[in-house]
């Protein structure tokens, strides 16, 4: 599950030229992107001409880029208002986390055995990088260091099909995660569940890794009551499907 570095939503930088075929998928890769960071968010409607703009190339590879994102229920169509993000329900998201949840144990077991060196620096350093985020207070920062985290433990487990399903699942539900961790104390309280897993995976206890990664995501959903309240009450109101 490989991710790239994504530009401020502001300050794309115009696609260089290349072919019809490799330019949609290079849109529709930004695309998700930004549906990852947060940029675009469910129910954002994806209107052709401010795409085309945003990424500072011509309609047809974007109307390309969104036919894909279609046929990956990324985007959904509503009509005559036309292609928006897509939107989950709240029994979705929660289907949804319950199967993230056994992805990332099993992502996480397998890591534990099967971990490089380079990962292991890689998975310590997006851990010292959300602890540094926590400290500044800066859930943004955190965010982006937490996807880093549970992505070094998806790429250390060495399983490209775990990773492109984790990957599928994690661009749906990556808005609402997102939204959880501007909630009051998750960022601290993810800390120490973050450590009980690269502990266990960094001395190569499979089961462990699996139970506290599962359990760190269960935990997750398992606030969802408190996480619908904080939604109600903010700017991310409009996250959910009817």
């Amino acid at each position: 599950m490989t991710l790239k570095i994504a530009e401020s939503s502001q300050n794309h930088l115009a696609v260089p030229a290349r072919s019809g075929e490799s330019l949609a998928g290079d849109i529709a890769g930004r695309m998700e992107e930004d549906i990852l960071r947060g940029h675009l968010r469910p129910g954002h409607r994806l209107d052709e001409r401010e795409l085309s703009a945003r990424y500072g190339v011509s309609r047809t590879p974007v109307r390309e880029a969104l036919q894909r994102l279609s046929a990956s229920g990324l985007a959904m169509s509503r009509g005559r208002q036309g292609l928006q993000v897509a939107q989950l329900s709240v029994a979705d998201l929660l289907d949804a986390l319950s199967v993230v949840a056994e992805l990332e144990a099993l992502a996480a077991g397998q890591a534990a055995r099967r971990i490089t060196p380079a990962q292991r620096t890689r998975l310590t350093t997006a851990h010292a990088a959300c602890a540094t985020a926590i400290e500044r207070a800066d859930p943004d920062a955190f965010y982006d260091a937490n996807i880093v985290f549970h992505d070094a433990v998806a790429s250390a487990s060495h399983n490209k099909v775990l990773q492109d399903e984790l990957r599928r699942l994690s661009l749906k539900t990556a808005p609402y995660r997102r939204a959880i961790t501007f909630q009051p104390a998750r960022m601290t309280a993810s800390q120490p569940e973050h450590a009980e897993v690269l502990d266990a995976i960094l001395t190569n206890d499979p089961a462990a890794a699996a139970d506290r990664m599962r359990r760190h995501l269960s935990m997750l959903s398992g606030g969802i009551a408190d996480f619908l309240h904080f939604v109600r009450n903010s700017d991310h109101v409009g996250l959910f499907a009817d």
